[in-house]
């Protein structure tokens, strides 16, 4: 008797299946997509859940890996590291506070000034962004970094704070990255309190996942950095902060910080 191949929930399943692929083609991670599902998942996806393993599964010996999505990872590796390989390693981040001790007020998103903060990467280019996103007001800033080091972050998170008035900046969310290792000087300097998400649970800060994707239309993994000016990445920011938002009552993310500084 032939074996039957079992069918995985992401071949049976054609609504989840297409939102997977245009999320990894946005650049985000099998953990964001899981976890957003779980959390915030789009009207036509209610109560329809995947873990971020059966997603890796399916793109590595799956019908995904005859579409080649994982290039759209951040490894792009061909084939997945053995599980001995893939070290779970506590962040060693000193001064890290974690995102569980954040006000019930911050996560309502109750006043402007709680930003959420990560960094892009392209292939097989050291260049990234840098990428700034308040939460109430949606309003994103984006730097571009030489590199992903703690101290290319710091650099673009010291002129994204002094763009704005300083009462604009009481909290700032991160990620696990190396690239927060610094984050108490700006605790110093400016008096924001720093969080922390949990060890591979960067969907706990969507809101500036979510904006990644955005920029993503504008700037696909595979762009080539050398040919993006400083003035071509104002422009994208500009676009997102003067585009009318539903949840903000159509107001832009631009209009409703200029509010919040009157």
């Amino acid at each position: 008797m032939k074996r039957q191949t079992k069918k995985r929930k992401l071949d049976l399943d054609e609504d989840l299946q297409r939102h997977v692929i245009s999320e990894l083609k946005q650049g985000r991670s099998p953990d964001a997509i899981a976890g957003r599902l779980k959390t915030d998942p789009p009207e036509h996806l209610q109560e329809k859940i995947i873990s971020h393993e059966s997603i890796y599964i399916w793109i590595y010996e799956g019908e995904g890996r005859k579409l080649g999505l994982y290039h759209h990872l951040l490894s792009e590796r061909p084939r997945r590291q053995k599980r001995h390989a893939r070290k779970m390693r506590k962040p060693h981040i000193p001064e890290r506070t974690s995102i569980h001790e954040r006000s019930t007020g911050i996560n309502e998103r109750k006043e402007v000034g709680h930003w959420e903060s990560d960094s892009m990467v392209f292939s097989k280019q050291k260049e990234r962004l840098s990428v700034q996103y308040e939460r109430k007001a949606r309003y994103v800033i984006i730097h571009r970094l030489s590199d992903g080091t703690a101290g290319a972050t710091e650099e673009a998170l010291h002129d994204s704070i002094q763009s704005l008035p300083q009462d604009l900046w009481k909290t700032l969310t991160f990620d696990n990255g190396g690239e927060g290792a610094t984050h108490s000087n700006l605790r110093k300097q400016y008096g924001i309190q720093t969080y922390f998400c949990d060890p591979y649970a960067s969907w706990q800060k969507g809101g500036v996942e979510n904006t990644n994707g955005i920029i993503r239309r504008f700037l696909p993994r595979n762009t080539d950095m050398s040919t993006i000016t400083q003035q071509d990445i104002y422009a994208i920011q500009e676009k997102i902060n003067n585009t009318p938002r539903k949840i903000l009552g159509y107001k832009t993310p631009k209009e409703v910080m200029a509010e919040s500084c009157g």
